[in-house]
């Protein structure tokens, strides 16, 4: 149908419909639309007077028109239906309930929701696609939570494909999920931490319906029913993952506690990227920089390149990564320092350290370490070279290998409340943050 109302699909005024000749082209009719009358269903927007003021609800109608003036109106909407993505998505949660329940139950705020991030993964080679869905008791949907839903499936992919070193995402363009500042943050930094080097997020078109991983979602929640149907009691997150796991499903699935998405880490203070509501496609082929475009162009793509010069591509850098002469920030490797090993390992985990955030020096323990990535339990500042433990929520968070600025003897204690860093160690960290 594209292809039917466009002189050329290559071009974006076709596809916009910015050239005078594509709008005076129509998809071609079976029989010449006559004067006879067609009377069907159709959703609607009208606006109702409620406590006195002006509603609009969507509500389904039965209309009555012609065949040449439907016609008209088909071809008219058709301009806004020219191209067709696969994507990932947050699937509507699911609401956790018993099979039987007591009114105040019922009735109540008792019931718990679940997130669904459901999705698709295609290979080439003509493998069948795999579908996916990670299910969490937190209900956020922004991109700290976006990433702590990838993160298994990013993992899972490096361990079946290890040969894979470009990725390329498709979703719809919420500005409160995918298509933000944030997000971009993270497209930019985290897939670099599995060994992936190039990586395209392609939005497509709003008001452009369900995709695949919508029926995803509309399995896994319908299988769930069916159990409370039959029985059986979903209360949470948790029990909704088992449950669903139990069954015979091929839909691979996988948890994320509430924990890994709240120690995720968190996107520094970055400036929006201009034009961000109008962006169809980021590309990211340096940690930290990001190339973006108003359409989505993959042209030279069998030649390896991915940032075409098309449809005036322009970058933007979102993540302060250092890069020497000899090392890339993929690489892993800091900067030559006396204080701190080339690299954080496993090995490290329980040794103390200052993470360099924002410029602003925080002690904690290491608690884990990834690749390129670690995972600290950090203190809170309370003056100079004084800190303290928060309350009631702990800080950790995984940060990158070079935001490590040295290990340190544990602190010794101030106070019942407060600690310092020893002072040549803590002379030592204030000439790090002034370079």
């Amino acid at each position: 149908m594209s292809e039917a109302t466009m002189c050329d699909p290559k071009a974006k005024v076709c596809a916009y419909g910015e050239y005078s000749e594509c709008l005076l082209t129509c998809h071609p009719m079976l029989t010449i639309p006559g004067e006879e009358n067609i009377r069907f269903s159709q959703w609607m927007t009208e606006k109702i007077m409620k406590d006195e003021k002006v509603s609009t609800i969507t509500v389904k109608r039965e209309v009555t028109t012609t065949q040449h003036d439907l016609n008209t109106d088909f071809q008219e909407r058709l301009l806004h239906f020219l191209d067709i993505l696969l994507h990932i998505d947050f699937s509507e949660n699911y609401s956790c309930k018993y099979r039987q329940e007591i009114q105040s139950v019922h009735f109540g705020g008792s019931h718990q929701q679940a997130s669904l991030h459901t999705g698709v993964l295609y290979t080439a080679g003509g493998q069948a696609p795999h579908t996916f869905c990670s299910i969490s008791p937190s209900r956020r949907h922004d991109p700290v939570a976006i990433w702590a839903h990838l993160d298994p499936i990013l993992k899972v992919v490096r361990e079946r494909h290890p040969q894979v070193s470009i990725l390329h995402f498709f979703s719809d363009g919420p500005a409160t999920q995918y298509r933000q500042k944030g997000n971009f943050f993270y497209l930019s930094t985290e897939p670099y931490k599995y060994g992936f080097k190039e990586i395209t997020w392609n939005f497509f078109e709003a008001s452009h319906g369900k995709g695949a991983p919508d029926g995803v979602g509309g399995v896994l929640k319908r299988s769930a029913d069916r159990i409370v149907a039959h029985g059986g009691d979903i209360p949470d997150a948790q029990s909704l993952y088992d449950k669903l796991k139990s069954l015979d499903t091929s839909v691979e699935l996988f948890f994320v506690p509430e924990r890994d998405i709240e120690s995720k880490t968190q996107v520094p203070a970055i400036a929006a990227v201009k034009g961000t509501l109008r962006i169809h496609q980021a590309i990211s082929l340096t940690p930290g920089q990001m190339k973006y475009r108003d359409i989505s162009c993959l042209c030279k793509r069998e030649e390896g390149v991915l940032d075409c010069p098309c449809f005036n591509l322009q970058e933007v850098t979102l993540a302060d990564v250092p890069v020497s002469s000899d090392e890339s920030p993929a690489s892993g490797k800091a900067p030559d320092n006396p204080r701190r090993p080339a690299m954080i390992e496993v090995k490290h985990i329980g040794e103390w350290c200052v993470v360099n955030y924002d410029n602003e020096a925080y002690p904690g323990f290491i608690m884990d370490a990834e690749g390129h990535s670690v995972k600290v339990k950090c203190m809170h500042r309370n003056g100079i070279n004084k800190f303290h433990w928060p309350s009631p929520r702990e800080n950790i968070c995984w940060y990158y290998d070079w935001h490590i600025l040295c290990l340190i003897p544990e602190p010794q204690a101030l106070n019942k409340r407060s600690v310092q860093i020893e002072a040549s160690a803590w002379k030592y960290v204030e000439e790090q943050l002034q370079k």
